[in-house]
Formats: structure tokens, sequence, C-alpha cells
């Protein structure tokens, strides 16, 4: 049948062991029957069959019957006939000796075999390389189909639109804070772009999850749940790029074939020539810069030599410009909250506690669930609570990490060295370049800035450095640069339309501020620090410096007197806060007495802000929140707080006022607590209460005799007359002491006589 030597060759080749070389030669070579090997050899039937089964799994033929035995005939003849016109052209060529190996063959075998075969023999490789993610302090991998979250990609790059400041601020209307997330995206399931475009340059801020998705998306290839029909090939450019012999791509792979027994060069070329690969090109920005010109040439010839394949390439954001003609680009979105919650139920999958938990941590407190939209910080704050099964009280220690994360840990936890652009700008010295930055941005109320302002920002920090350019222009070449890398290493900046930048999180800009003025804390910059307490865009810078302070006592005392001067010179509210002072005393309580003063000052403010005919309502349920505290000392301030906060926003449907119910229920406290004066009062309040169909001067007598009754029995209902300024100077007061109050709350350091001495004084006249 087949020469001897050529079947010596092919059993070398597919590494089959003495035993089945001896089958394979005998039956494939002498056609000899099954029984007469057996036979010749000295063996069972069935050790005869079981080593041509052997036979079979080394050449990739599976099923049953006998069309194993005939494919392996036609792969044979392919082989054979290859190997033979190979010869032929080498002798044409006048070749003094040719060589026959896999490598000489120009395979002339059924694509659609020859692809099944690779996806098979491929698979346990691409297992190995994309099956498991292990990033920042996991002590263990963990599969990434178990944890894996749908990302979404924009088929707009942001950096790329021509918005003006004014057009950015707009897309935030409506919100309380600038989160990365809000600018309204068009965004497309990133499988549907992938499976979209043959050629995909898939772009994204540092820790978005670039790696992850392609790792994913091969994964899931090679198990023939997508693009089945095609061999999956993953190649880490930062490890192609480095490799000593400087192959060219096809070499490299071809090289990652013949070592994991997938096939050889000319196997390769058959495939690509017949566009039946995917090849996922992992982390282009992670290349040397030494290396990238030639590994830039070699990827742009290699991908327009065999087009008719499927390509997609990562890379960071704000990296060098990666021309790739043919390549259409799209950005890695940020998640949204329902794939922040789809990541920490899979996270902490089988601890219904720890997700709820978690979950709610992260609606309750913006700045953190800005950093969730990023997957690697979300990676953080999950490891995180998994730790301590909570965020920390200081969240500055949260917010240092999370900048250590993407200044230093990234990168060295994958052993990547980048480019240093400006060699006398180290890691402590970006720190006070972008705490700096943060200061000077959030203190002129500047989220978004032209590259040209930043850049100034940036040469008025670089020209006192050692050693640094005197030439403006130099500079400000330097200054630019430093922007880039800063926003493609680090992703701290962020270019949210051309020309024009913000901080990549506003929590980091936030925090970075308040890192510069406490590391500059002059009694100056405390006192413009306090100054801020009424401003509640500064309430998280502030909050975040109490808690960085070696000791909070100076800027505590001075927050405290700044809430005073508030409403120091207006008579009437100190009027109100007297009536406060009384009622809170008439309480009696050992503690808490500062959390009394700020109960009955809420429901001060519900009354101010009520109209003539809602008052009737709001006396009412005031009636049921005060008898309540007095008898059974329940502190409702949410829902004090609520009734206010509603009548503030003018939302009357968010009252769940029910006038009727509230008497009734007064009525009742006021019998408990034996007060048969007021008990009278309110029955016959509620005997005589009018209908719905009584005029309005009916209602309003009433209503002015219910005033009355309460004024007299608890000493609520005084009409305080406050005008718009005046309402909206206490709103300010009592948000302030709010914060102040969270600030005394929270883990910092203060003396305890400090701390004693402003909490007794809290809502106090002054």
């Amino acid at each position: 049948m087949f020469p001897q030597k050529f079947l010596t060759r092919m059993a070398q080749i597919h590494q089959l062991s003495a035993d089945q070389e001896s089958v394979f030669l005998l039956r494939f070579g002498e056609n000899r029957e099954d029984r007469e090997v057996a036979s010749f050899l000295g063996i069972s039937e069935e050790a005869y069959r079981k080593r041509m089964g052997e036979i079979y799994r080394k050449f990739d033929i599976s099923g049953k019957g006998p069309g194993k035995n005939n494919r392996l005939l036609h792969i044979l003849q392919n082989y054979l006939d290859a190997e033979t016109t190979a010869q032929s052209d080498q002798s044409f060529l006048g070749a003094k000796q040719a060589a026959p190996s896999m490598t000489n063959f120009v395979l002339d075998i059924d694509i659609e075999e020859l692809v099944q075969q690779l996806r098979y023999r491929s698979r346990q490789i691409i297992q190995e390389r994309c099956a498991t993610m292990r990033v920042l302090d996991m002590s263990h991998p963990i599969s990434l189909e178990e944890i894996y979250t749908g990302t979404d990609v924009l088929e707009k790059i942001t950096s790329r639109r021509r918005l003006g400041i004014a057009e950015l601020l707009a897309t935030y209307h409506g919100r309380d804070r600038l989160g990365a997330s809000a600018i309204d995206e068009s965004r497309v399931a990133s499988l549907d772009a992938l499976q979209r475009y043959r050629k995909l340059m898939l772009l994204g801020k540092p820790g978005a999850g670039k790696t992850t998705l392609l790792k994913y998306t091969a994964l899931k290839c090679s198990q023939g749940d997508i693009f089945s029909d095609l061999v999956p090939i993953f190649v880490t450019l930062r490890q192609y790029a480095g490799s000593e012999l400087q192959p060219h791509i096809l070499d490299y792979i071809a090289q990652d074939f013949r070592a994991h027994n997938i096939g050889d060069e000319l196997t390769l070329k058959h495939l690509l020539q017949h566009g039946r690969a995917i090849l996922f090109l992992d982390g282009l920005d992670e290349v040397r810069e030494d290396d990238l010109h030639r590994v830039l040439e070699d990827l742009r010839s290699f991908s327009e030599q065999y087009y008719t394949n499927r390509f997609v390439i990562t890379s960071r954001l704000g990296a060098q410009e990666y021309v790739f003609e043919k390549f259409t680009e799209v950005e890695v979105a940020n998640f949204q909250p329902l794939q922040i919650s789809q990541f920490a139920q899979r996270w902490f999958s089988g601890n219904a506690r720890h997700i709820d938990l978690f979950l709610r941590k992260v609606e309750e407190n913006r700045p953190i669930q800005e950093l969730a939209t990023n997957p690697l910080l979300l990676t953080l704050l999950c490891l995180v609570f998994d730790e301590y099964g909570d965020f920390p009280t200081n969240r500055s220690e949260l917010y240092r990490e999370g900048l250590d994360v993407l200044l230093k840990k990234w990168d060295a936890k994958r052993n990547i060295e980048r480019h240093q652009i400006y060699k006398n700008l180290s890691m402590q010295r970006k720190e006070d370049l972008l705490a700096q930055v943060a200061c000077t941005t959030f203190n002129q109320g500047d989220y978004f800035f032209r590259q040209v302002d930043l850049e100034r920002y940036i040469t008025d920090y670089i020209r006192n450095l050692p050693k640094a350019h005197t030439d403006e222009e130099a500079l400000q070449l330097d200054s630019e640069a430093i922007i880039k890398a800063i926003e493609s290493q680090h992703g701290l900046f962020v270019e949210r339309a051309k020309g024009i930048y913000s901080f990549s999180h506003l929590t980091f800009q936030e925090y970075l501020a308040a890192r510069e003025l406490v590391y500059n804390g002059n009694p100056e910059t405390l006192a413009l620090l306090a100054s801020k307490i009424s401003d509640h865009r500064w309430h998280d810078v502030l909050r975040l410096a109490v808690g960085m302070m070696r000791s909070a006592d100076e800027l505590l005392q001075l927050m405290k007197d700044q809430c005073d001067r508030l409403i120091a010179d207006d008579l009437q509210l100190q009027y109100l806060l007297q009536w406060v002072k009384q009622k809170a005393e008439a309480i009696q309580v050992s503690d808490r007495i500062q959390s009394v003063r700020a109960f009955y000052l809420t429901l001060g403010r519900a009354i101010a802000q009520s109209d003539v005919l809602n008052l009737a309502n709001v006396l009412a349920r005031i009636l049921v929140l005060d008898l309540d505290l007095c008898q059974n000392r329940n502190l409702n301030l949410d829902l004090a707080f609520d009734l206010a906060r509603a009548l503030e926003t003018k939302d009357g449907e968010d009252l769940g006022l029910d006038l009727e119910l509230d008497l009734s229920l007064a009525l009742e406290y006021a019998q408990e607590m034996s007060d048969s004066r007021l008990a009278k009062a309110l029955a016959e309040l509620i005997n005589t209460c009018p209908e719905d169909a009584d005029s309005d001067a009916k209602w309003q007598d009433w209503a002015a005799n219910l005033r009355q009754q309460a004024i007299s029995y608890r000493n609520i209902g005084q009409i305080w007359n406050l005008t718009p300024p005046q309402l909206e100077n206490l709103r300010q007061y009592c948000e302030a002491n709010r914060l102040l109050v969270e600030c005394l709350e929270s883990d910092c350091y203060i003396r305890q006589p400090v701390r004693q001495a402003i909490e007794q004084s809290l809502l106090l006249p002054v």
C-alpha cells in the first residue's frame, strides 16, 4: 500500500508508540487483514483493536465503524501526494536533497475536516490560557465562565465626539453627581459587535475588561458556542513582541502550533488561506516602545495578507493612534447598574446575604457606585467586601487603594513595564501632580477642562522638577505627552470629547483634591475647607479630608463655627432654634439630646414650609410624631425628614398624609398619656372636622382652631413666616449640621473634649 519510509515518518510525526507503530506499518504497509496483523504480531484481536483505536485518536479520527479506516487511508494518501509534489518541486528547482516532513506538505485534505481537527487539538491550549482569571489580590484563580458578565461596546469612540464643555455638562442634567457612565451613550452588546465586524479594534480604559472579553470569546469559540466554524488563535502581543528571535506573527503562531502539537506552518497557512481562523490579539498597548513599530508593521501586513479571517485586537484608549484601515474601532463601555448586580451575584454566588448587603451599600454610596462601573475596580470592591463584610468606614482608605490599583498594581501584577514619558515624574510625583490638578479644577468648579488648560496645569507643576526643561515649547510637549500617558497607562484622565478631559471618576477628583488640601493643611486651607460646608458639591471632599487627617480637631471646630454663622444674624431663625431647644429639653432624655433637637428642627421646617390649605394635614402628622416621641422615646427622625423634604420639593404625592387617621392616632396617644385636656380638644376637632365639600373659609377656621390647640397643649404650630431666602438658609444649615454629625461619627481622630463640646452645642441658638 504505502511505502515503509513514509509510514515510519507518519508514525514519528504523530507520536505513535512502538506497539502502535508495529500495527500501523503492517496494516497500511503490507495491506494485511486485521486478523493477519494480530496473528503475525502474536496478539489477540482485542489487543489489536485497542491499538488501532489509539492510532485513530493520534490522527484525530473519532467515531465508530469502518468509516474511520477509510478516513485514515484518505489522510495518508493526501499526505503522500503532498510529499511527492513537494519533492518534485524541489527537484525542479535544483535542490540537492529533499527532506520531506510534515512542514513540506501543502495540505489538500477537506478544509472542513481540517478545521474540526485543529479546533479539537487547540481546545486544551485555549482552555489553559483563557478559562481562568486571577487579578489583584485574589488568592487563587477563578473560573472565567462563572464570573464573566456580559459587556457592551460603544460604536462611537467618546474621545472623538465634537462636543463643547457646555454640551457635556448638559448631558448630566438632573443628576446630583457626574458619574463616568452618565453621558448618554449608544450601546451594543459586545457579542453583536464581534459578529458584525470581521476586523475589530477593541479599545477601552485600563480595567475595562478588554482581555476578559477576549478570553471569554475565545473560550466560547473553542467550545463551539460561537464561531463554531473557525479555529480560535489567542496571542498575547506583549509575549510575541518580546520573543528572543523577533519572529513574524505567522512564525510565532506556527511555533505555538508545533509546540502544542496542533499543526505546522503549512497547516496554519492552509487554514488562514481559507479564512477559517479567528485571531484574538491581546494588548497592543502593552508592547514595548522599542518593539512597537516592528509589531505594527507585522500585524498590518499579516492582517492584509490573510484578510478573509476574523481579527480582534485590544488596546487601551489614549495609547498611540494605531491605524489599521480595514478595522472597525469600538470602545468597551462602563458597567451599568444591572451589570454591576450580575457581577456581584456571580462573585458572591451562594451567599444571598452578602449579595444583598453589597448591592445595597453600593447603591447607597454614589462615589462607590461610580467606581463599580469599572470592572477592575468592581473586582477590588468585591475583594474588600469579601474580606471585611463591609466597606471601610474611612472611605479614603478604599479610594487610596483604588488609586494604587490604577497607578501601580494593575501593571505590576502582570509584569508590564510601561514607557516612561517623563523620566523625572516618579510615581510619587504623579500622585502629587494629579492631586494638584484635581484641587485646582475642583476648586474652580470644573468637572471638564480643555486640554490646553490641563497642559498649563501640568506645565506649572513639572517646571519645578529637577532637570526640567526651561523652554516653554518643550515643556508644553512634555505636558501633552504626560496627559496621554496618564490616560493610557492609568486611566485617570479620560478624553470625553475632542480636546476636553475629565478625571475618569469624580470620586478620584474629590479624593485627590482632599489629599492636596490635607497635605497642605495650613490655617488658610482649613478655613477654605470649612467655608464650603454649605456647598453640597464639597461635602464628599470634606468627609474625605476629615478621615485623612492625623487630627481633625481644628477642621471640625471650624466647620461647627461655619454652621452657626449661616443663620447667626437672622433673628427669626434664632427664634426657631430657641423653640427647638425648649421642645428638646422638655423631653428630658439623658443622651441623644442633639438628635432630639434635629427631630424638632425638622418638624419646625415642615411647619414653616406648609401652605395654608395643607397646614392642617401637616400639623396632624407632626402631633403624632411629637406625642409618639414623648410616650415611647421613639425618635422618628427619618419620617420627620421625609415630611420636610417632601414639603420642600413641593412633592405632595410623597407626603402620605391622612388627616382623619393622624388625628385618631394623636387622640390615642393623648389618652394613653392621660392628657385629658388634649384628648378632649382632639375629640372635639375630630367631631367638627368639615366635609370635603365645605367652603374654604370653614376649612381655614377649623385649621386655625387645630393650630391653636396644638400651640396650647404641645407648643407646636407657630407660624414662622419665613421667606424663601430664609428657608434656603435653613435648609443649608440643616444639611451642614447633618454633614458635621456624619464626620463626627466617621472613622476620624478627634480628641474627646472637642467631640463632646461640638456635639453638645449642635443646633442651639447663638
